[in-house]
């Protein structure tokens, strides 16, 4: 596929969704008349999306409430490309995206403990297999509700947390995979959240529109019994390494207008070899706002970091400083069901190497097919622009609903081939949580 045909393709997508702006949250629909039946009185997706199985026992003195949660999403997505080479490219995949399952219990009536499992591993699209197994802990950790406990004046919300958790990385990473506005995060943010779970310990305080956070957590990924690093711990990690902070402030000005700040800091030396560290960046920040109005609504944010020097990066093309900006309109062509979105992002890197695109999908191209492993340049690059528009289809809100959406991408390459990646992606996801 040539870069004319490419942009014509984006250039009549863009046209078809040109309305496309502003939404905020789904307008509440009416509830069901009475009609008297038993069955015809059940709402499914009040059931659904009230988290069935919910146990609460407040008077009891051990157990206070024992609640279950689970999401399944699936997707599937077609590439049409063009390489540094000028080599054309295209392959199809289909993905079981994420199997959990887990829950949470309060307990002791100032205690909860979360504990969330993967069961799915599926890496077809890069090569692998698809595995359906207990996995690792997606999250698992304890809060004590100081705030309770202790009757803290002047706040609202003050817990103390401890155990594996999600990191976080801007507006789209603190977003729940579940309520996602596009099938995939952009790949400025998922270059700073990078799917870790670090364990550590935070604090969580809120006193009106504010909600601070402050976190230390743990580089260590683990060691098998011969000392080889095994990657990102089933459970609970060590402190056997160097650490992470970070630190979170998200203000709500108005019920239609809230900020977010984040800053994220990595003190570990990847390339030391007794050295664990679950993030490639020395540290980053981010500064985001949403903003809704009547049927409309935009999310922006704008990142700033380091990669690092040679202590973090052995290729000196992956080092130094990056940057990026997204914004995400989006509006409510059907009030709560149909939902119009479009996503511009971009990222940028002083060395040629500072950035990359996201693993899946034009990235895959090194693994799947028998492929040249090096018409991508490895989604390496100093610059990438991506364009993305999609509809959203809610059935029981967020937790039941259908996504479909287009995703242009161009990739600079300096020094690499023609110096550029151009591809268009089609994507299909399916997202249910309870």
């Amino acid at each position: 596929m040539k870069h004319h045909t490419i942009r014509l393709k984006t250039a009549a997508l863009a046209c078809g969704l040109s309305s496309i702006a502003f939404a905020g949250e789904p307008p509440v629909e009416p509830a069901p008349a009475d009609s008297g039946s038993v069955l015809q009185d059940f709402d499914f997706c009040s059931w659904w999306s009230g988290k069935p199985g919910t146990v609460k026992i407040p008077d009891n003195p051990i157990v206070q409430s024992l609640v279950f949660e689970g999401r399944y999403h699936w997707q599937a997505a077609y590439v049409d490309g063009e390489g540094v080479n000028g080599q054309d490219f295209s392959e199809d995949y289909t993905d079981v995206r994420r199997f959990r399952l887990g829950g949470k219990i309060g307990f002791l009536n100032y205690f909860t403990y979360k504990g969330i499992v993967n069961l799915v591993e599926d890496q077809r699209f890069n090569g692998g297999d698809l595995e359906y197994d207990y996995i690792d802990f997606d999250e698992s950790y304890f809060t004590f509700d100081a705030l309770k406990a202790f009757s803290v004046p002047n706040l609202d919300v003050l817990t103390l947390n401890v155990g594996r958790i999600k990191w976080h990385g801007g507006l789209e990473a603190r977003t729940s995979s579940n309520a996602l506005l596009t099938v995939e995060r952009s790949a400025i943010s998922n270059k700073l959240y990078q799917s870790a779970r670090p364990t550590g310990v935070f604090v969580n305080a809120v006193k009106g529109p504010v909600n601070a956070v402050l976190g230390i957590y743990s580089s260590d990924e683990g060691t098998d019994e011969f000392g080889v690093d095994s990657g990102n711990v089933e459970g609970w990690g060590g402190w056997n390494d160097s650490l992470m902070y970070n630190a979170e402030l998200i203000y709500t000005a108005t019920d239609d207008l809230r900020f977010g700040w984040e800053f994220l800091y990595n003190n570990a030396d990847e390339r030391l070899a007794n050295e664990d560290s679950l993030l490639d960046y020395r540290w980053a920040s981010t500064l985001s706002a949403e903003y809704t109005i009547g049927n409309g609504g935009v999310n922006v944010e704008g990142f700033y970091g380091d990669n690092g020097g040679s202590e973090m990066q052995g290729n000196a093309a992956r080092r130094g400083n990056f940057w990026g900006f997204v914004a995400t309109p989006y509006y409510w062509i059907v009030p709560a069901k149909l939902q119009a979105v479009v996503q511009y992002a971009y990222a940028g890197a002083e060395e040629d190497q500072g950035i990359r695109m996201n693993s899946r999908y034009v990235r895959a191209t090194n693994y799947g097919g028998g492929g040249n492993p090096n018409i991508v340049n490895g989604g390496r690059g100093d610059s990438l622009h991506t364009v993305y528009a999609g509809l959203n289809y809610l059935i029981c809100g967020d937790n039941l609903k259908f996504q479909a959406g287009a995703e242009y991408a161009h990739l600079s390459t300096p020094g690499v081939g023609n110096g550029q990646v151009d591809a268009l992606t089609w994507l299909f996801g399916f997202r249910s949580f309870f």
